[in-house]
């Protein structure tokens, strides 16, 4: 059970246009899990108890934190698009973000018995959008391209 990120084609004339964030690491779409990580990346005097933690963590806060994730704020795709000023055809969804920087922009996919549940991070020059929502019942999402502040995804 995991997001697997969908490659974004980017389209129109040339690439990015927005500048760089100048962010690396961690950006909007890491994990708690990610960020204690990184906190406890450079503590070599607790080799021993770091690894006992990670055994803990990955046995029981695991789970529990993926199942947080799937909960927490899904939205209908119809919300989602109305939201954003979107639109749906039988294959395509579209979502109107001209304020965010294409250079930072993450879809992710979560497959469920239902249909796809989408992650979108859409980093803006002061904040950003990160919403979640699912696709059409049954429907998967297969593709997804940027084109003019405009994100276009694909579904079969």
């Amino acid at each position: 059970m995991e997001w697997s990120r969908v490659k974004i084609e980017m389209l129109g004339a040339g690439a990015p246009e927005s500048p760089s964030l100048g962010v690396t690491m961690p950006g909007l779409d890491a994990t708690a899990e990610e960020m204690h990580g990184l906190f406890l990346e450079n503590l070599p005097h607790l080799d021993d108890v770091r690894a006992g933690h990670d055994r803990i963590f990955s046995d029981v806060a695991a789970p529990v934190e993926m199942s947080k994730s799937l909960a927490r704020e899904i939205q209908p795709l119809e919300e989602l698009l109305r939201e954003f000023g979107g639109s749906r055809s039988d294959h395509r969804i579209v979502v109107p973000l001209p304020s965010a920087l294409s250079d930072g922009l993450i879809v992710e996919k979560f497959a469920s018995d239902e249909g796809d549940i989408v992650r979108l991070i859409a980093p803006e020059r002061f904040g950003g959008v990160l919403r979640k929502f699912e696709m059409p019942e049954g429907r998967r999402l297969t593709g997804a391209s940027w084109e003019e502040g405009v994100l276009s995804l694909t579904m079969d």
